[in-house]
């Protein structure tokens, strides 16, 4: 089956990361993808993968660009199914009007980050039913959207998957090192609530031995400076935008997640499929994922510094919790298992009438 994917770029996120697994992992498909915006790919494509890179800049004129071109590669590919993900989404009602013999699939990978009124929701559920399948990373996604009045007739949810790694919890750790090495992955948004990140951390390490290694886009010093304690900068370790996650996680004890909203976190899986246990906030599907194998905190900086106070006192606490966090990914989200469910929608769909 020829499975064609429209998506903005393969710059660094969620969704980015999850489509270049499954072209990369899937080989009983033939996968195209049309890169829509410019920017650099930040994922490794295999050489055999089909890439449309339209390398358009991101304004209103440019969408009427795309609308005109996406036909053309859909008319050209033929495929069965095109996958839009993210904000390519909302050309697929569009695109199956155009060309009505490939089957169109949308791929929600948040909540609902903006309430809608009552007619906006409804107009905008009615506009994606329009396509013949939807794909929701998360059961709590799916029912952010539902409470808002969108609804989907044939979707269904797929969770993240994670590659099957090693336990490799504190293989770089140095057992003489007596600081608590605590991390943050992601790109620098007011949705992430970073500025509870940096103000707990900021109590905690005031008294504590404790470093906070932080990689993201744009995630950098300046961009905090007025929060940080002078006496406290040292204990900051800032990386940027990382490409080889794992080495980063290798060099922590703990993750942290303080996300306002979030669909289904790969930081949190891909840090546990080593065996780093997680502290995180009730964002999305974290608390479905984690469980008791991580620590789960209020959307405020006293739950955070409490609970890094008890971690601090508890360290052996950590090494019960990673053996958990590694056997919930290593069971029930391998990239294999993931990738197969992926298939079998696309069959479900490619044969509906």
């Amino acid at each position: 089956m020829k499975i064609l994917h429209i998506i903005t770029s393969l710059q660094s996120g969620g969704a980015e990361r999850m489509l270049s697994k499954i072209v990369n992992n899937d080989e009983d498909n033939n996968h195209i993808i049309v890169l829509l915006l410019s920017g650099e790919i930040h994922y490794k494509i295999t050489p055999n993968i089909k890439i449309y890179n339209l390398n358009y800049d991101n304004n209103l004129v440019n969408k009427f660009k795309i609308l005109r071109q996406l036909p053309m590669i859909i008319n050209y590919e033929k495929p069965q199914i095109v996958q839009t993900w993210l904000k390519a989404n909302y050309y697929a009602p569009v695109l199956k009007f155009i060309r009505k013999k490939s089957k169109y699939v949308i791929n929600i990978r948040s909540g609902v980050q903006n309430k809608k009124n009552r007619i906006i929701s409804k107009v905008i559920s009615w506009y994606l039913n329009m396509t013949d399948g939807q794909i929701f990373v998360s059961n709590s996604s799916k029912k952010e959207f539902e409470k808002e009045g969108i609804s989907f007739k044939k979707s269904t949810v797929i969770n993240n998957g994670f590659e099957q790694n090693e336990y490799l919890y504190r293989e770089n750790i140095d057992p003489s090192d007596k600081y608590l090495h605590i991390g943050y992955v992601g790109r620098y948004h007011p949705i992430k609530n970073q500025e509870l990140l940096i103000n707990a951390f900021n109590q905690f390490a005031t008294n504590n031995d404790a470093i906070l290694h932080l990689a993201g886009k744009n995630l950098n010093y300046e961009n905090f400076a007025s929060l940080i304690d002078s006496e406290n900068k040292r204990k900051y370790l800032w990386y940027g935008e990382v490409s080889e996650t794992i080495e980063f996680y290798k060099r922590i004890d703990v993750l942290i997640l303080t996300s306002r909203s979030e669909g289904f976190p790969n930081v949190i899986g891909e840090a546990m499929s080593i065996g780093v246990p997680v502290i995180s906030t009730d964002a999305g599907e974290s608390y479905q994922i984690i469980r008791d194998a991580g620590y789960k905190i209020d959307n405020k900086i006293s739950s955070l510094v409490k609970m890094l106070n008890h971690i601090n006192k508890n360290k052996n606490e950590l090494n019960k919790k990673s053996k958990k966090s590694y056997e919930i990914i290593e069971n029930e989200y391998s990239l294999n298992k993931i990738i197969e469910e992926y298939k079998k929608y696309y069959e479900k769909i490619s044969e509906e009438n």
